[in-house]
């Protein structure tokens, strides 16, 4: 793309927020409604291609849904003699998850109640006819106590349910490497290794992928779940969600989006944990606080556990060394966190 215009249109553009697909999203402010708006600007190198690059914001407009990134409108500016199509898009100020996970610590129960919210979108795009094919948590935008699905440049017609050869590879389900098409069970293997990722508090995706000898392989074969392993702190029950919608075989997966979100919906918290620092967490739950903590004391490791303060000797343990200690702490967390 040529220098990107400080204007252009009705638009004045106030900072990048990231890149798309075939395209840069910047913070811009609308001139004639006095408001912010993100924009994607897509570069047209040829105006035979219009046609084919206005399909992300024709799709958007036919899946308008309070889970999915709202589109305003399209248009084609002249910027010295380059086309350039402009979405102008719903602006969340949040972000995305991804952004969230570099941050801070995402508790269990926001991790499946955000992604809840993202197969509700993702469920209506399919039975609109649409692929989303790059679910994955720079695509989960946040807004406010809801989450929405965003950025479907890789977007396509599902026809009879089988896509073109796209997609976000690292989030493909094996049989897209042996068929080359992507299918509603390309989505829900991305959206359970999106849970994957949120729910184990992955916050460097690319440098894990990089510590694992042949990650390649294992994303062919749809074993990276098995591979990286879960923490301690994440429930059975959630485990099963994952796994179910990250099987290797496309036919033992959630068969809709739907599906998988009933079984999210259908879990029972119980304390909401959160981390307050590397040897600590506190929780909530139905009006009593909770506490886990790690010390260390004459060469043994204490974890202890605090419900209104007080202590619960019973999930209170002493350990030989920090690891032992941590790994208990996470399973407290674990038996703890749902019903």
């Amino acid at each position: 793309m040529t220098a990107t215009p400080t204007t252009i249109g009705k638009y004045v553009l106030e900072k990048r927020l990231g890149g798309g697909h075939f395209g840069e999203v910047y913070l811009a402010h609308d001139r004639a409604l006095a408001c912010n708006k993100a924009i994607k600007l897509i570069p047209i190198t040829n105006p035979t291609e219009i046609k084919q690059k206005l399909e992300e914001a024709q799709i958007l407009d036919k899946c308008r849904h309070k889970h999915i990134v709202q589109i305003n409108e399209a248009n084609v500016f002249d910027n010295g003699g380059v086309h350039i199509l402009v979405l102008d898009l719903e602006y969340l100020p949040e972000g995305s998850l991804e952004g969230e996970l570099k941050n801070r610590w995402i508790s269990i129960k926001e991790a499946c109640t955000r992604m809840s919210c993202v197969l509700s979108g993702l469920y209506f795009a399919h039975t609109n006819g649409y692929l989303h094919r790059d679910v994955k948590p720079g695509n989960v935008l946040i807004a406010a106590d809801s989450t929405k699905l965003s950025d479907f440049g890789l977007a396509t017609t599902a026809l009879s349910l089988v896509g073109s050869d796209q997609g976000y590879l690292a989030h493909c389900p094996p049989e897209f490497y042996t068929t080359g098409q992507t299918t509603v069970q390309t989505d829900i293997f991305a959206s359970g290794l999106t849970l994957f990722r949120i729910i184990n508090n992955i916050n460097d995706w690319r440098g894990l992928l990089d510590n694992i000898d042949n990650f390649d392989r294992h994303i062919c074969r749809g074993t990276l779940v098995k591979t990286i392993g879960y923490q301690d702190y994440v429930p059975e029950k959630v485990k099963r969600i994952i796994n179910k919608a990250c099987n290797p075989d496309p036919i033992k997966r959630y068969q809709t989006a739907l599906e998988m979100k009933n079984a999210l919906d259908a879990l029972r918290f119980d304390i909401e944990w959160n981390k307050t620092s590397r040897n600590a967490w506190s929780g909530y739950a139905e009006g009593n606080t909770y506490e886990i903590s790690i010390e260390s004391k004459k060469g043994q490791h204490l974890v202890t556990f605090k419900r209104n303060g007080r202590k619960d000797n019973s999930k209170c343990h002493t350990c030989d060394n920090k690891v032992e200690a941590r790994v208990q702490a996470e399973i407290l967390i674990s038996e703890t966190s749902m019903k």
